[in-house]
């Protein structure tokens, strides 16, 4: 089975044209009539930022045709209410500040990040911070109830992006673009209350579940990972069907799930739903083809994704992988893994990459995995690699036996005088033209010739011969069924359970 598009993974190699680039008019300054108080406005200064002076009162100031930037507050009192002097600073009149807010969140679910607005009635000024590398943005725009236009600038007051969105109660989401509307993703974060703080780890919500059932009086297995932004993906054994399904579908914020249950070369077969908990058993609804299904899963197994993550100015890299009930096999994937962040990090600092609006969240890294198997005795999926500055991405496929905690090899699986490299080769070659797109796609014939099938995986009823994954034909497999490599096995095999 193959997944041709794998949205919620490949969002790095995504292009977005998200916003249009919202401007202020630049205001002349005004003489001081009072006394008491110097009534300034806030004009855009040009790129050195030099700070005003007590203006003459026969003295017009004029703006500078200059970049936009924010301008130096006077001294003057703040707003005693407002304890945040960061956000204070940014305001020419603090006095005037009604509030100021602080969220906690991520950007597309995977870097954490801090935002702390404040608004004085007419204009909406802040900071957006990435937690791991402290590289922070000011944010300049208006707020109303239809809700937030935001400019981002860096600290040398160049533009680097725009941010719109809304505050729902304590929610605040949004829509982030660079300067030229060429990469976008998603913020989500929820409001930190005053003298309170809110810890968050990159793998919240990030799980994988193992759950059993019976169907028709024969074992039904369902194995699932939630990932980034509620994305769904996994599989389900009906022992009664005598066949495995791919799942792949959404769960909302409330719990509610929709999966497509995929047959051969991603064949709609049916539509899985119901309520889901992390960490909790469950019920589905099967509906497809006039047939409906109730099963009442109980959960087996049940871990929280391994992540790491990181971003600044513009590098990102964000991993989740699997976790599992083996100590040793959870070890060789945190090697794996760490391997795979020690390169991007290699790469970002050989690199050297100019801070400028240009640069902006340009190089970025995405590492996703996958579940194939997963029974008392064997784990198996794959993890994916993809990088902006690549355009062929990179993968494994991992079978572990999880009583010995060792990675199950191809040669364990088959009897010495088996030369298995070669027969499932030539066994590729004869099932490539079955693939529908493999006739209709010169392209894809072309890849699929050149890339082969170098990544093999456990599953239940056969072994799953791989490419690499691909931004255009995602995951395309081959499936070698147990029963034609029978007479070639192992009989105490890692396996074995599997062979009938």
């Amino acid at each position: 089975m193959g997944s041709k598009t794998l949205n919620y993974k490949y969002r790095i190699c995504s292009q977005l044209v998200l916003l249009p680039n919202f401007f202020q008019q630049a205001l002349v300054g005004i003489m001081g009539t009072s006394r008491s108080s110097i009534v300034l406005c806030l004009v855009f200064l040009a790129a050195s930022g030099a700070a005003f002076g007590q203006k003459p009162k026969s003295a017009v100031v004029k703006t500078p045709p200059a970049k936009a930037a924010l301008t130096k507050p006077p001294t003057i009192a703040a707003n005693p209410a407002i304890k945040d002097t960061a956000i204070v600073r940014l305001f020419t009149n603090p006095l005037l500040i009604k509030w100021n807010r602080v969220f906690k969140g991520r950007v597309d679910d995977g870097a954490m990040v801090e935002i702390s607005l404040g608004y004085d009635g007419k204009k909406c000024l802040g900071f957006l911070t990435y937690t791991k590398s402290r590289t922070r943005f000011v944010l300049e725009g208006t707020i109303d109830s239809a809700g937030f236009q935001l400019e981002e600038h860096d600290m040398a007051r160049e533009q680097t992006g725009n941010i719109r969105g809304s505050i729902l109660g304590r929610h605040f989401e949004a829509e982030w673009s660079n300067a030229d509307n060429t990469v976008g993703c998603k913020i989500e974060a929820e409001e930190v209350p005053p003298g309170q703080a809110l810890t968050l780890n990159c793998n919240d919500n990030k799980w994988s579940s193992r759950y059993v059932t019976r169907f028709n009086n024969a074992r039904c297995d369902m194995v699932l990972i939630r990932a980034q932004n509620g994305a769904l993906d996994g599989f389900l054994w009906v022992e009664f069907d005598a066949r495995t399904y791919r799942l792949k579908g959404d769960i909302k914020a409330d719990g509610k799930y929709e999966m497509e249950v995929l047959g051969s070369e991603d064949r709609l077969v049916a539509m899985l739903s119901g309520m889901l908990k992390a960490g909790q058993n469950t019920d589905c609804n099967w509906t497809g083809s006039g047939e409906r299904r109730q099963l009442k899963f109980v959960l087996k197994d049940h871990f929280l994704l391994g992540c790491y993550e990181y971003a600044d100015y513009a590098c990102a890299y964000d991993v989740l992988y699997p976790r599992t009930p083996c100590a040793a096999c959870n070890t060789w994937l945190d090697d794996q893994v760490n391997a795979w962040v020690e390169r991007c990090k290699g790469i970002f600092s050989a690199k050297k990459i100019p801070l400028v609006p240009i640069n902006r969240n340009a190089q970025r890294a995405s590492a996703w995995p996958e579940i194939g198997c997963w029974t008392d005795n064997l784990f198996s999926g794959y993890l994916t690699f993809v990088e902006t500055w690549s355009e062929q991405a990179q993968g494994i496929a991992y079978n572990f036996d999880l009583r010995t905690g060792k990675e199950i090899l191809l040669e364990d699986l088959f009897q010495k005088s088996f030369n298995h490299k070669v027969w499932m080769s030539e066994y590729a070659t004869k099932e490539m033209p079955k693939i529908s797109a493999f006739a209709a796609d010169p392209a894809y014939r072309e890849w699929l010739a050149k890339e082969g099938f170098p990544l093999v995986l456990i599953r239940r009823e056969g072994l799953e011969m791989s490419t690499l994954f691909h931004p255009q034909y995602g995951r395309q497999t081959i499936f070698v069924p147990y029963k034609i490599l029978k007479p070639n096995l192992r009989k105490d095999s890692a396996i074995a359970e599997f062979i009938k």
